[in-house]
């Protein structure tokens, strides 16, 4: 049963009573806990329970968690982020541990208003941070990489102030004003890619990428106008992980190459364009490169595909015809297409070919071939949702019961089979989603990258360090290539992402698999 609150009257009296007053004891902070009474009254109490259209609570942390209990040792159920809000209680469940009070929220769990969240809807970060992840798009922020070292400012640098904190600043705005349009080039992303309401792709993107000013760029909402939160300094609490005295001009410096996630733009002193990332620090645009993300992606297969069936992971590949024990090149095989296949394979001239339906053959080193296997395993039964991945294969297939119902190419870890704890290999065995991420900051190891890589789109680990993300970095898709981690192109990723359990509730950022939230999906890893 879920908690409720004691009524508030109640609650208040609690928090400012003497200990020997009711039969209540007193916390070392002065806070009273609750009786059995008081808890079985707050239990019954209707005003604590959350409604779609009632007051709501927000993260004033990059992450609020959402406790299973109203209480900070009971297992974390998944979180809030900053600037999100869902809705809770009119009245808080319990007061322990949690000076603002616990509230319990939808569908599930209890947030606690204190340092991590508040109820208070006119709070500064609720009030700034209102971008929130797109969902529908295989980005969910616009998202820029690193070009040149750059500074992550806290509050709006004078000019004066950014010739101090950045070397060489006058000759890198001279070469970026020569170079700005080529700098700045946009090209086909993920997002152009049409999609359905299952995140299956349903055309091509567009031949030309889309018209884009300097704010849209780099997340802009339409306005250059410095936002009241930076105007005559900083009106913002400090929410990054980079802790920095209120004073501070600069907080650190971003690697080059790293990968940030954007939330707005604007101009700043001497008309340079500063772009703001989602913990509420600036970099100056002239230092980034925007990530539109590959367009590659996935069949379903529900709509007339079969297996086997090949997708294409070489730029040059080429389809050929068989005559007389000898292949002759019969046409162009394009990059990252997908190719329906009949199961036939031949050996000519020492190289392997597979045949396509049409009747030509393809060279097996040039695609990465999604199989059915020889035999299920045994929980391929009913509508039992699985994730079937080959690392020989380079695939990842989704599978309800034994029914195949989407395919793609993966890049899993570079070393292949090798020892997962020697080598850069994925691991391999039967496991299922722990955690699920919008968005989350990942580790260096993990992604195949020394820098840091802010906000890795469409998280799932489901053992150890070990995730199914997506990598907007690079567009490597049937290849070996990660320290471990399968990595999938953005709008597989998403696709994936929304099909697996546990799903992750409206208005939260992340979500566990549990009692609560229900088990996750089975993620099954051979060779």
């Amino acid at each position: 049963m879920p908690r409720a609150a004691l009524p508030l009257a109640v609650a208040v009296a609690a928090l400012v009573l003497p200990a020997c007053q009711g039969g209540e004891s007193a916390s070392p902070e002065g806070i009273v806990s609750l009786s059995a009474g008081a808890a079985q009254a707050a239990e019954n109490d209707p005003a604590t329970v959350p409604r779609l259209d009632g007051p709501r609570i927000g993260a004033v942390q990059m992450v609020a968690p959402v406790y299973e209990k109203a209480d900070r040792r009971s297992a974390k159920l998944g979180y809030l982020r900053a600037g999100g809000t869902v809705p809770r209680g009119e009245k808080p469940v319990a007061f322990d541990d949690c000076q603002g009070g616990y509230y319990r929220v939808l569908p599930a769990g209890y947030v606690c208003a204190d340092s991590d969240a508040t109820v208070d809807m006119e709070h500064p970060i609720l009030r700034a941070l209102t971008r929130r992840p797109d969902l529908s798009k295989p980005m969910p922020y616009p998202y820029a990489f690193v070009r040149a070292i750059a500074p992550n400012y806290y509050r709006m640098p004078s000019q004066k102030e950014q010739l101090q904190y950045e070397m060489s600043l006058e000759r890198h705005l001279r070469s970026y004003k020569k170079l700005k349009k080529k700098w700045d080039e946009i090209k086909v992303g993920a997002n152009d890619v049409p999609l359905d309401p299952q995140g299956n792709a349903i055309g091509e993107p567009p031949e030309q990428p889309p018209e884009f000013g300097d704010s849209e760029l780099f997340g802009g909402t339409g306005s250059d106008e410095i936002p009241w939160f930076f105007k005559g300094g900083r009106k913002l609490p400090n929410i990054s992980s980079f802790k920095v005295p209120g004073y501070a001009i600069i907080t650190n410096r971003i690697a080059r190459k790293a990968g940030l996630a954007l939330i707005d733009t604007f101009m700043g002193d001497g008309g340079r364009r500063f772009a703001m990332t989602t913990d509420a620090r600036l970099v100056p645009t002239s230092k980034l490169k925007p990530a539109r993300g590959s367009t590659f992606h996935g069949v379903d297969m529900t709509k007339g595909w079969e297996l086997p069936l090949a997708f294409v992971h070489r730029q040059d590949a080429k389809r050929y015809d068989l005559d007389d024990g000898g292949m002759e090149e019969s046409g162009e095989l394009p990059w990252h297409s997908a190719v329906q296949l009949t199961g036939r394979s031949r050996k000519v001239r020492g190289a392997r070919l597979v045949e396509a339906k049409d009747g030509t053959w393809v060279r097996d080193a040039d695609v990465a071939i999604a199989v059915k296997p020889s035999e299920l395993p045994s929980f391929a039964q009913g509508n039992v949702k699985w994730i079937d991945l080959s690392i020989l294969g380079q695939t990842l297939i989704l599978y309800e019961g034994k029914r195949p119902v989407y395919a793609t190419a993966a890049a899993t870890g570079r070393d292949g089979l090798g020892d997962p704890k020697k080598t850069f290999s994925t691991v391999r065995g039967t496991f299922r989603i722990r955690d699920k991420h919008i968005t989350t900051t990942m580790d260096a190891h993990e992604v195949d990258n020394k820098f840091e890589l802010r906000d890795v789109p469409w998280v799932q680990y489901f053992e150890a360090g070990y995730a199914i993300h997506a990598s907007p970095w690079h567009d490597d898709y049937g290849k070996p290539r990660s320290h471990g981690c399968i990595n999938l192109s953005p709008i597989d990723a998403r696709r994936v992402f929304l099909w697996t359990d546990p799903p992750v509730p409206d208005g939260w950022h992340g979500v566990s698999a549990g009692q609560t939230a229900g088990e996750g999906t089975i993620v099954h890893i051979h060779p």
